[in-house]
């Protein structure tokens, strides 16, 4: 018998054919008190029908319009109708993610979207899946990194020298897990090795490489002041596996012209390497091209060259992205922005859950192929928005087989192209490519003349007296109360909070919430600081180095992302609010700016200036060479008045830097010129 009109209402709602409009017009039938019986009885019946066949295959196989003039890249055919599923190349510039497990089809969707390309690409390939190509396409360069020839440390075409130390500093701290001490470390030992270039002066040949800079950091030929060595053991520790083990690839001056390598078809093996390497080659060639891309001002937002990177979670790893001591990871803004300079990506994994929330959010085309973890199967799932009948569906794709959600389409189950190669041995890749590796132009290295007398000071660079995890030998016995633990690990996790809602938050009365902090404070744990003005006034606290060094030992998370004082990180706070209320993308502690922002191509930083001393004038002197606009906001008028009198006394054009305070600061400082 079939079912009644209710209980179909109800099963087509659960079915998500509330919509449909075959279903809603056998559902008036069904309903139509002028037909006759038998009529409403074939009605529910159809109704019935087309229920089963939705629970069976519960999509709508909607796939993207595209003609043969947009470019079409053929992804497969729907499995139910036999569509073709096409995107245009275009597309591709919004980047494309694919998920699935080993063996189930990523390689050679890849591999299929390749041939298919008119755009030049670049393939980071970890597993030689790509050399075969060369059997298709004659003018493929295929680049073993015995092969390679690149200088990190040379700008981009374009490309300020200062800008550029700061984008390496931040791709080489994230590729090997630098913490903010030894990154700052980094930074004033990169600047040192291109003042001995003279490279802020004549961005020419000779350019400093790799093992440079190794030299300089460990002191061969260069003498060193600085009371914390640890710095520069883990600097020198994270430089010496890239010189020894791929030394050649950095040793040059310049290395293959980057601009005319994103003209051609390019795969990079990096198989053999470990994975800090790898990491940090990859970073470091996508920011290469992003910086080029903007320094050219290259924005149309066609697709100019398609980047693909299989095992993504080793560059897109969310444990580095939620690693608040060491910032936000570079490799995630420049995905975020790349599109804008017509850079598309195309990543792959086995697991979802390891990749940055960024990379995800930021692919338009997600591909869902065969996944056995149940863990990750929800991730992806969730992430396409898959209802509980499709992800059902979806549990039991074969070999090739997909369900692709593109921008705000439907989800469409996919059988995907199959692209099969035939086998390149490592003789037969030689012969063919050799002829085009020797035609491959690079400049030698040229060693250095360091003048002896120099010298790095790195306890002069701000956020040095913060030590990296595993950095301090110097154990920390300190024996405090409940209540006294429980307020430090508060001031550790959420460093920008005031005395009275800390307090109420901790369920510490005010007179123990006191105690507690006069606890700390003698065990000289923490100090107080008047933080604000006006009617937002009130008092924080800042940790010592002796409390981060307890905290450490405690397994507590210093949630701490600037560079000084708590009054600093506050000021930093609100000028960053303030920025992305004017519409910038803004960050603390990026590329060395207080605060930085990007807003349609326009950079700008802030710097906060909490008293008046030289290396405010040094860090406006910065980020002028950047090309950036550049606001200085002072702790009060007097600061303000201090620095205006040391920029009189500087070489630095007042009249392109914007003096205030950080009272006065509003978005009319803001907003782009």
């Amino acid at each position: 018998m079939p079912p009644s009109v209710s209980e179909l209402k109800r099963r087509l709602e659960q079915h998500g054919l509330e919509d449909n409009r075959k279903a809603q017009k056998l559902l008036t039938q069904a309903t139509n008190p002028y037909l006759d019986r038998e009529q409403r009885w074939r009605a529910r019946i159809a109704l019935k029908q087309l229920i089963e066949e939705r629970r069976r295959y519960p999509f709508d196989s909607v796939v993207p319009k595209n003609s043969y003039l947009d470019d079409p890249v053929l992804l497969g055919t729907t499995q139910k109708q036999g569509k073709l599923y096409t995107l245009k190349e275009d597309d591709l510039n919004q980047h494309t993610l694919f998920i699935g497990q080993t063996g189930s089809g990523k390689s050679t969707a890849f591999r299929n979207i390749m041939t298919q390309i008119s755009t030049p690409y670049w393939a980071f390939d970890r597993k030689q899946d790509y050399r075969h190509l060369i059997q298709e396409h004659d003018d493929l360069l295929v680049l073993p990194w015995s092969e390679l020839k690149f200088n990190p440390l040379k700008p981009p075409e374009g490309v300020a020298p200062m800008k550029w130390v700061q984008v390496f500093t931040e791709i080489f701290s994230h590729a090997t897990s630098l913490l903010s001490g030894s990154k700052n470390y980094l930074l004033s030992a990169v600047i040192e090795l291109y003042k001995e270039y003279n490279l802020f002066k004549d961005n020419t040949h000779p350019y400093p490489a790799l093992q440079d800079l190794h030299q300089l950091i460990t002191g061969q030929g260069v003498n060193y002041t600085r009371k914390k060595s640890n710095y520069l053991d883990t600097v020198a520790n994270r430089l010496e596996p890239l010189t020894l083990v791929t030394g050649h690839i950095f040793n040059c001056s310049k290395g293959y012209p980057i601009e005319d390598l994103m003209q051609r078809k390019v795969v990079f093996e990096f198989d053999g390497l470990n994975r800090d390497i790898q990491r940090f080659l990859q970073e470091i060639l996508f920011a290469y091209v992003y910086e080029y891309q903007f320094a050219q001002g290259n924005r149309s937002g066609d697709l100019e060259l398609l980047i693909f990177v299989d095992e993504a979670k080793q560059t897109f790893s969310v444990y580095l992205e939620r690693q608040d001591a060491s910032g936000i990871p570079e490799i995630d803004d420049l995905t975020a922005r790349a599109r804008q300079f017509g850079i598309g990506l195309v990543a792959a994994d086995q697991e979802a859950t390891k990749l940055t929330d960024s990379l995800k959010a930021n692919t338009k085309t997600k591909v869902l192929l065969p996944v056995g973890d149940q863990k990750q199967f929800n991730e992806i799932t969730e992430s396409i928005d898959l209802t509980s009948l499709q992800e059902k569906y979806a549990q039991d794709l074969d070999t090739g087989e997909a369900i692709i959600k593109h921008g705000n389409k439907d989800p469409v189950p996919v059988d995907l192209q199959n692209h099969e190669t035939g086998t390149v041995t490592e003789e037969e890749l030689i012969e063919h490519q050799r002829q085009k590796w020797q035609n491959l132009p690079f400049k030698h290295r040229k060693d250095p003349s360091f003048s002896s007398s120099e010298t790095i000071d790195t306890d002069s660079q701000v956020g040095s007296d913060q030590l990296e995890t595993g950095e301090s030998a110097e154990s920390v016995q300190i024996e405090i109360s409940d209540e006294a633990e429980s307020l430090l690990e508060d001031i550790a996790e959420n460093p920008l909070r005031f005395v009275t809602e800390r307090y109420e938050d901790l369920s510490l009365s005010y007179y123990k919430g006191n105690e507690a902090k006069k606890e700390l404070v003698d065990k000289e744990l923490i100090s107080e600081e008047t933080v604000g003005s006006g009617q937002s006034q009130g008092t924080m606290f800042d940790l010592t180095e002796k409390a981060r060094r307890y905290l450490e030992e405690q397994d507590v998370n210093v949630q701490w992302k600037g560079r000084g004082s708590v009054r600093h990180l506050y000021w930093q706070d609100q000028i960053k609010e303030l920025l992305e209320e004017t519409g910038w993308d803004a960050y603390i502690e990026k590329l060395n700016a207080d605060v930085y922002g990007i807003q349609d191509g326009n950079e700008i930083a802030v710097e906060v200036a909490l008293g008046v001393n030289d290396r405010e004038i040094d860090h406006i002197e910065d980020h002028l060479e950047t090309g950036w606009r550049t606001v200085v906001a002072a702790r009060n008028h007097s600061v303000k008045k201090g620095l205006k009198r040391k920029l009189g006394e500087s070489n630095v054009d007042e009249s392109k830097i914007r003096l205030t305070t950080v009272q006065d600061l509003d978005q009319e400082h803001l907003r782009p010129e």
